[in-house]
């Protein structure tokens, strides 16, 4: 009764810390999705605020000239039509620019191929609006007359100087020079991309474009109804137009009445959290048949054990002989017994820590239940669950390392390798340790990532030297045929090549029996992140005398971005 009882409560445990696995992996796994789409929404806040920002600064440049002009009419035919194609020609994101006179009819655009061609049909009338207005006014989205393809309209009222109504100058924002930009993005298939309209709550420009939704109501977002100091908001649930759950994340732009919002179904947030799950329910499942089966052995031999303690009472009536032999052979069974309790015990020991690692919650919800020889086996299997934590959180920075964005920019190599160095000189000052970092080391990069890798590699150089007096740490680089290369050497104690093959994979530890302890990740970090910028990693060595590692990086962003896209392809 004693060993079902502790297997029932042990099985409860095993599944108890299963399903909080699960919870905790989900919880994750949409944190990641959040984190990634609000990122999304400030890079599409700033390509939106830039393409907006220059369309109007165009029309307002028109507007300008057309007030000075004081009419429309001031120009020439084909001066106005100049005047707008020279502004066009520089904004890839309009389709064209236009002027129309006060009574609503185009005086001309910069798509027109010839203004003496224009209809000689009079222009439809348009009444002057009551409420006049100078600033920037974005319409709603329509199809263009010229290309056929959706357009979102930037219009702005021209007066004189005595402030007579002269016109408007506007601009056609094409949705497709936005659909061409963010089609490079290289979204997940079903991501999807949403400029809002603050103020009308209709949809302007969507991707990937649904003809139905564009121009759509959005009356129901709770982004359109949101405080207007509250720039970010991310919500769940499905909408009227899209049935289907998905996290979505918006982003109110501070000087327009637009909103970016990024989306992604529920299903694709959490399709690594599904694979997760499978993988936890199938190890839960195998750690409950090895308990069954170990709770199963000990019952039998229990049961064993009482059948002979009755054989060996029925015996002590018979002669003395007999007590003797069957006493050797009890003793003989004995001992057999205890020898393959020592073998299921040494069996089963790894993955009975494992498995008992998770008993912390026991511990502190029934502790006071258990008696003191519960408590100690609790204590004694958590020490597992700790390097089982150790491990996975390090395989978690080897997968974010994979994960990460990459965001090339101008790295100083030279600033992060000293900032390292005077950092890991603060953990042990009484170490004299001569350093010297050349002079503009930089690199078109990821800072994040290289930062990652610098400080793997100068870590393993100050602890591999420790027993170096002095210890010699020296970083640098040079040209290397159409990348650069740096490097990272130390005088310390070095290692055997033949071994150089395994060194850069994950839990590879050359020098752990002598006492220099690690995870055996960092250098299977930085040889993905080296890979990921389209460069190679390699080290030079011999035993006591130092280490170099070297790696390449691409000249340039456009460099980096095609070795990354053939890696992961």
């Amino acid at each position: 009764m004693a060993i079902w009882l502790a297997f029932t409560l042990l099985a409860a445990l095993i599944v108890g810390v299963a399903i909080s696995l699960i919870r905790f992996d989900r919880e994750q796994a949409l944190q990641r999705a959040e984190s990634e789409l609000l990122s999304l929404t400030r890079a599409l806040e700033e390509h939106v605020a830039r393409s907006f920002g220059e369309t109007e600064g165009a029309v307002a440049e028109v507007a300008g000239i057309l007030a000075a002009r004081a009419s429309v009419e001031a120009f020439d035919d084909n001066e106005l039509q100049r005047l707008l194609r020279q502004r066009a020609i520089h904004l890839p994101e309009a389709d064209y620019l236009f002027v129309e006179r006060e009574d609503g009819s185009l005086a001309a655009d910069s798509s027109d191929p010839s203004p003496t061609e224009k209809s000689t049909e009079p222009a439809p009338k348009r009444a002057i609006p009551h409420l006049l207005k100078e600033e920037i006014e974005i319409g709603s989205p329509t199809r263009s007359p010229v290309t056929g393809h959706w357009i979102t309209p930037l219009t702005r009222q021209v007066f004189d100087p005595a402030g007579k109504y002269l016109g408007t100058a506007g601009a056609a924002m094409s949705h497709s020079y936005f659909e061409g930009v963010y089609r490079d993005l290289q979204l997940a298939p079903r991501d999807t991309i949403l400029i809002l309209h603050a103020t009308r709550a209709i949809t302007l420009i969507r991707h990937p474009q649904v003809e139905e939704l564009i121009g759509s109501s959005v009356a129901d977002s709770p982004a359109i109804g949101a405080e207007h100091d509250q720039r970010s908001m991310v919500v769940t649930g499905s909408t009227d137009n899209d049935p289907a759950e998905r996290i979505t994340a918006y982003r109110r732009l501070a000087d327009r009445p637009l909103i970016v919002g990024t989306s992604r179904p529920m299903e694709d947030a959490l399709a690594n959290f599904y694979e997760h799950r499978r993988r936890i329910a199938a190890g839960t499942s195998l750690l409950l048949t090895l308990v069954g089966a170990l709770a199963l052995l000990l019952h039998r031999d229990a049961s064993r054990r009482d059948e002979e303690r009755l054989a060996l009472a029925e015996l002590n009536a018979t002669l003395e002989e007999r007590v003797r032999l069957r006493t050797e052979e009890l003793e003989q069974s004995n001992r057999e017994l205890l020898s393959f309790s020592y073998s299921v015990s040494h069996d089963l020991r790894a993955p009975l820590r494992a498995i008992n690692g998770f008993s912390h919650a026991l511990a502190e919800d029934y502790g006071e239940r258990l008696d003191d020889t519960g408590r100690n086996y609790l204590e004694r299997l958590r020490k597992a669950s700790l390097r089982m934590g150790e491990l996975i959180d390090e395989l978690q920075k080897l997968a974010g390392v994979s994960r990460h964005t990459l965001r090339i920019e101008h790295t100083d190599v030279t600033a992060i390798a000293r900032e390292i160095l005077d950092d890991l000189s603060t953990t042990a000052p009484e170490r004299v340790v001569h350093t010297h970092v050349d002079s503009d080391l930089n690199a078109d990069a990821d800072p994040t990532l290289i930062r990652t890798a610098l400080e793997n590699l100068l870590g393993n150089a100050w602890k591999f030297s420790r027993d170096s007096h002095p210890t010699l740490i020296q970083v640098g680089g040079r040209a290397h045929g159409a990348e650069k290369l740096f490097y990272v050497t130390d005088n310390g104690i070095g290692f055997d090549m033949a071994h150089a093959g395994k060194l850069f994979e994950p839990f590879q530890q050359l020098h752990k029996r002598d006492g220099f302890e690690g995870s055996g990740i960092g250098l299977a970090s930085v040889r993905r992140i080296v890979e990921r910028h389209g460069g190679s990693v390699w080290a030079e060595s011999s035993p006591g005398s130092g280490t170099t590692v070297f790696f390449t990086l691409p000249r340039s962003p456009a460099m980096v971005r095609r070795p990354r896209e053939r890696l992961q392809g």
